[in-house]
Order: structure tokens, then C-alpha cells, then sequence
């Protein structure tokens, strides 16, 4: 992600200082190559693969796709530019996916998280976003029986940061569910 909002600051570079725009997309593939190749991104290769292609433009190849006659710097101009637009496909491609992943994760976690209050229906009333409260119920799935198998789903499948985000996202979204649900039964019982 990090690396997605910096490309779109390159992005920026070619409309408010093109004679920047080879060198600040050069510089980007690099650092981004660097971070997703610790990673292990598959996405690194990608962008190795650009990084290659622009550093051959820029020692004097012109690929079939441009064309002839233009000035050494509008091909350089032109190839980062398209380079630009395949590797930011491929990148939201990439969040995009992990997005769904995390949807799906959450769906399950919410399953648990909805069986965890029927087995004990004080933990509802007593729901906040914060911290403690994600420990308590992240330590109650790994105890009840019945999400015991969830539990140690995610154990195996997501770190512990993926779990706290999931679980604080899902958090979030029942408090401001009940809040908003008690905010229209008080408005309601007003009108009667």
C-alpha cells in the first residue's frame, strides 16, 4: 500500500516537473523492488523487469511500440510512462486480491464472533473497540468449543497484526451497529 500511494506521488511528478518524471519512476522501482523483494512479492519481478526495460531505454534501446524519430528523452518520457501504467495494474490488482482475502477471512471471523455471543450473550453487552477487548475475545475463540476450529484456522493462516486488524475492523463495525440501532430506539420510543 505504501508503495502504491508513492507511485501515485511519481504519477504527480509527470504533469508538474516531467524533466523529473524518469528519474523519480526509476528511483521508485528500485526502493519498491527493495521492499517487495523482502516480502517475497511476486510483484518484485515485475518490477526488476521494468527496472531493466526503462534502464535499456535509457542506454539508447527504442522498443517496437514507440515511436521512431522522437527525442531521447520523450522515448525515456514515453516508456516509463507505460511502464507506470502496467506495474500500477499490477499493484491494485494485487490489493485488490488481498482485499477479498481479508473479506472472506473476515466473514469467518465474524461467523465465530456471532456463535462466541450466543455461547455468552454478556460478551455483546460489554463489546468495545479497543485493545483489551480484542485480546478477550481472541482468547475466548481459542476456548469455546464450538470456534475452537476457526481459531486455530487463523492461527495457521493469518499473523497476529492480520487477526488484530480483522478483529478490530469487525469491532468497530458491531459497536457502531448497536450504537446506531440504540440511537434509533431511543428516537422511536420519543415519537410514541
Amino acid at each position: 500500500m505504501a508503495q502504491a500511494m508513492k507511485l501515485a506521488l511519481v504519477s504527480n511528478v509527470y504533469r508538474t516537473d516531467s524533466s523529473r518524471f524518469v528519474d523519480a519512476y526509476l528511483s521508485w522501482l528500485e526502493d519498491s523492488q527493495k521492499d517487495l523483494s523482502a516480502l517475497r512479492s511476486p510483484i518484485s519481478i515485475v518490477l526488476q523487469a521494468e527496472k531493466s526495460s526503462l534502464t535499456s531505454v535509457l542506454d539508447g534501446y527504442i522498443p517496437d511500440n514507440i515511436q521512431a524519430g522522437m527525442s531521447a528523452r520523450k522515448i525515456q518520457k514515453a516508456v516509463a510512462a507505460q511502464s507506470l501504467e502496467k506495474v500500477s495494474k499490477e499493484i491494485y490488482s494485487k490489493i485488490e486480491s488481498i482485499d477479498n482475502i481479508l473479506e472472506q477471512f473476515s466473514e469467518k471471523l465474524c461467523h465465530a464472533i456471532t456463535v462466541l455471543a450466543i455461547r455468552k450473550p454478556e460478551l455483546y453487552n460489554r463489546l468495545q473497540v479497543n485493545q483489551q477487548c480484542v485480546e478477550t475475545i481472541w482468547k475466548m475463540l481459542g476456548r469455546t468449543p464450538e470456534t475452537i476450529p476457526t481459531y486455530s484456522y487463523f492461527c495457521a493462516k493469518l499473523s497476529s497484526a492480520d487477526i488484530n486488524y480483522l478483529l478490530i475492523d469487525i469491532l468497530q463495525k458491531i459497536v457502531s451497529n448497536k450504537t446506531a440501532a440504540l440511537e434509533k430506539s431511543a428516537q422511536s420510543s420519543k415519537v410514541c
